[in-house]
């Protein structure tokens, strides 16, 4: 028997795979901490803390996450 996911759920976990491809797209990212197929060799282009940040707000965003609690919204 498959599990079933909420469709919202879902939903959001698609977004939020969109946009991690996009952001990596973007910025050249290539950093095993970041990407599936990433390096981790020494000459890996890994995101500035701005990039990181910049990344962070959209998936809080796209899940739900309050900005100024960090607690779920719901």
């Amino acid at each position: 028997m498959a599990l079933q996911m909420d469709p919202e759920r879902r939903r959001k976990l698609l977004e939020l795979a969109r946009w991690n491809r996009e952001w990596e797209e973007r910025h050249q990212i290539d950093d095993a901490d970041h990407t599936v197929d990433g390096s981790d060799g020494p000459k890996r282009r890994s995101p500035t803390p701005e990039q990181e940040a910049e990344y962070h707000r959209r998936a809080d965003e796209i899940m739900g996450i309050d900005p100024d609690t960090g607690l779920y919204r719901g």
